[in-house]
Order: C-alpha cells, then structure tokens, then sequence
C-alpha cells in the first residue's frame, strides 16, 4: 500500500505531518512525500531524518506575498502556476493508491493536479478554516473567492460553508469537539480525529536548559508568534514587557530580533525553544494563534491569550474563546496594560480556565496515529469496490 502525502515546507505543516507520515509507515504502508517549496524554504536534515525512509519529491514553488496583495491576482495566478501539471506528473509517475492533500488556498494548484491525476485523494487541515463557518473568515473573502472557482473549475469539490476544498472521499480534521464545538461544520463528510502534537520525534527538539533555573513558586507566561510572524519588534516587546509587569517569570522565542528588542533582564529570550516542553512548565501562552501552537497548549492545559495577525489565525482565535480556553487581542488594540490585565484574568484560578483545559484532555487522542488509520481504511474500501 502506498500513500503520498502533499505539503509545503513551512513549519505549521511539516510539524504535524511528521508524526502522520511515521504513522503510516508504521501501519505498513509506503509513503511518497509530495513538497511544494513555501518561499524558497527547504527540507532541512533534522525533518529529514525525523521523516525516515519516505521519498521526496519537489512539486514546485509558492510565494506567500502574492496572498496579501491584490486578491484579483490570485485566480490568473493559480491558473498560469506550472505547479497543477508538476503535481499531475509525479503522482503518475509514483503510482500511490492514496494522496492526502494538505488542504489550504497556497495549494489550490496542487489540489487541482491531484484531481487531475485521477488517483484517489483525501483532504487534511493543518489549521481550522476547514470547519469555520464563513462568516468568522473574517478578511479572506476575495481570495477564498477566487480559489473557490479556481478549484470548481478543475472538479474539486468546494464548501461555501466555510470556503475551503473537500475530498469526495475523506477529509480529516485534527481538531476535538470540546474546542470547535457545534459551530463546527462537519456535516458535509470531515471527520475529526484528535490534535496534533502528540510526543514523538518531528526534527524540530532544540535543548532549553534555562528551564531548570525557573523558580517554582511564580508563574510562567511562555510568548511566541512563530517562526513567520515574530519579526514585529514593537509588537512583540510591548507584549513580554505587559506580561512580565504581572510578576511572572516570561520565557520568550524571538528568532534573531533579541538584540532589538531591549527587555529586562529578567525576561529569558531564546531563538527558538522546544515548545511542547516549555508549554508544560507555562501558566500562561500568549501566541498568534497558528494552529499547532493552539494543539499544543491544549494538550499541555495552558491556557492562552491569542494574538491574531494574520491568515487562519482569527480563526483559531474564534475557538479557543469560544472554548473558554483563552481569550483575544486584536493587534490594534495590544498596550502593555491590555496584556497586562489578560495576562492577569488567564492566571486567576477562579476564572476556570484550567479547569475547561483539564476536562478536554481525554480528547485530545493522537490525530496522526487516526489520521493513518482511516487514510489505511479508506484505501482498504476503494481497493474492495474495485475487486468487485
């Protein structure tokens, strides 16, 4: 049995995709890795290795600015991309019974490939617009519009629901009920199959030994904007210095702005932090809302303050409020006070917070594990009908 999985190479999608492939493999299966190059980005050693022996091949490049300019760009964009023929040519070329598709809008020209190759495919969301409803998609109409009918005209089946692809077949959603809840459109086929960032090897563990000196009687707020978003100084310093006024211990991951940021000396400040173990000493997360980072804090029961800037994540923002996991901050309205009092609202254990985090927890599951499970099924069902 062989299955490829389609993605890029950002880190919101390799991360959760590395224990997927190693899942598959483990239940038997053969694994093509299918990789569009996000901005020129690569697969480095490290995920190389964490990958095993699954092949790779290169299905093209997508830039991300096209997708914050002119939305009028997108549709000709997509439609001249060699990126649909590419992937049309090498899913042939390998012969998988199976493609699982990284569903988001930068691989609208990879999804109509796939459709193209005429192999079997199901659709997997590394984030959670697959099952928002529309009207909380706030600012994406024009390009959710135009990939909309770029991929309708291509046959891929498309949700105006929540404006995103469907499968015919199978479409997963590592997510749990008790954070999308029944706002959740999940009624047109997607299934929900547990978070991502369960333990096991993805090839991005850094060592952190200042974990070791945090004092155990004060809380910890642990602040990250991602390896894409982080580069906004004024921001994110305004933020670690309204955290740190509460009195708490403040772990930051600034890439390489430490130099401008200028912050007390008792903010600790590290490039890049292995953060499922910072998250389990943390009290408190104050994250842009990327969708691993949200699995993650779930799993580890830290509840969070969500700053979305950009892309999916006022989407994860909606859950994790509406879960009562966390509350909001637009980045207009971010001061020092606003994040110092969030900060202080998330630490008081009367608001409950933890509480909601703690009764999610039999949920959370191991979305990569069931993720290979139904991909195997599924594959198991199509192989049968055709027996037949």
């Amino acid at each position: 049995m062989r299955v490829a999985l389609l993605t890029t190479t950002q880190h919101g999608h390799l991360n959760p995709y590395v224990p997927a492939v190693n899942a598959l493999r483990a239940a038997g299966s053969e694994v093509e890795l299918l990789l569009l190059s996000a901005d020129g980005g690569a697969l480095d050693e490290r995920r190389r290795q964490a990958l095993g022996e699954v092949r790779v091949h290169a299905v093209g490049q997508v830039e991300m600015a096209p997708w914050s300019g002119d939305p009028a760009k997108i549709g000709p964009m997509l439609r001249s991309s060699p990126v649909a023929d590419r992937t049309a040519e090498v899913i042939r070329a390998t012969a998988p019974d199976f493609v699982l598709v990284d569903s988001l809008p930068v691989t609208a020209s990879a999804m109509a490939g796939t459709q193209a190759s005429g192999v079997p495919y199901g659709m997997i969301w590394a984030n959670l617009g697959g099952v928002c409803p529309s009207e909380h998609r706030r600012g994406r109409w024009a390009y959710d519009e135009q990939v909309g009918d770029y991929l309708t005209e291509h046959g891929v089946l498309w949700s105006k629901r929540t404006h995103s692809a469907r499968s015919p077949i199978l479409n997963l959603m590592p997510t749990i009920a008790a954070l999308v809840g029944d706002d959740a459109v999940t009624d047109d086929g997607v299934e929900l199959v547990g978070l991502p960032g369960a333990p096991g090897t993805r090839g991005d563990e850094v060592a952190f030994p200042a974990l070791d000196r945090l004092d155990p009687g004060r809380p910890v707020v642990y602040v990250s904007f991602g390896t894409i978003f982080h580069r906004r100084p004024d921001l994110l310093r305004t933020v670690i210095t309204g955290a740190a006024e509460t009195g708490a211990q403040v772990i930051a991951s600034v890439g390489d702005l430490a130099g401008e940021l200028a912050l007390p000396d008792t903010v600790i400040t590290a490039p890049y932090l292995p953060q499922r173990e910072v998250l389990e000493r943390a009290d408190v997360f104050v994250t842009h809302g990327g969708y691993n980072s949200v699995a993650e804090s779930i799993r580890a029961g830290t509840p969070m303050l969500v700053i979305p800037l950009a892309v999916d994540q006022p989407v994860q923002a909606y859950f994790v409020g509406r879960a009562g996991f966390g509350t909001a901050l637009e980045p207009a309205d971010v001061t020092g006070q606003a994040v110092t009092d969030a900060v202080a609202d998330l630490l008081d254990p009367a608001r409950d917070y933890r509480a909601r985090l703690r009764a999610a927890q039999p949920q959370c599951g191991d979305s990569a594990a069931r993720t290979a499970e139904l991909v195997i099924g599924a594959i198991e069902t199509l192989q049968r009908k055709v027996e037949q």
